[in-house]
């Protein structure tokens, strides 16, 4: 589960204002506001992990296999511990 704080780093290390955040997720700004002092639904989240595959695409190529899978992990949320 992903807390607002979580929400906010993932928003400011895109470089994104809480205003672009809201617009990315069709919701109003006081929602999304809500969202980082609280925590995001699920279908937030969601669409924080297919952004973020988004992202991803244009390095998918040249990233190493193990960085790769690393990252995917981390989105799917499966954090093995070993």
């Amino acid at each position: 589960m992903m807390t607002g704080f979580e929400l906010k780093l993932w928003r400011t290390g895109l470089d994104w204002t809480q205003e672009r955040a809201a617009e990315e997720f069709g919701i109003s700004m006081r929602t999304y506001i809500r969202y980082e002092q609280s925590k995001p639904p699920r279908a937030i989240m969601l669409a924080i992990q297919a952004l973020s595959l988004v992202a991803m695409l244009p390095d998918i190529d040249t990233l190493p296999v193990e960085t790769l899978r690393r990252r995917i992990r981390t989105l799917a949320g499966d954090n093995p511990t070993g």
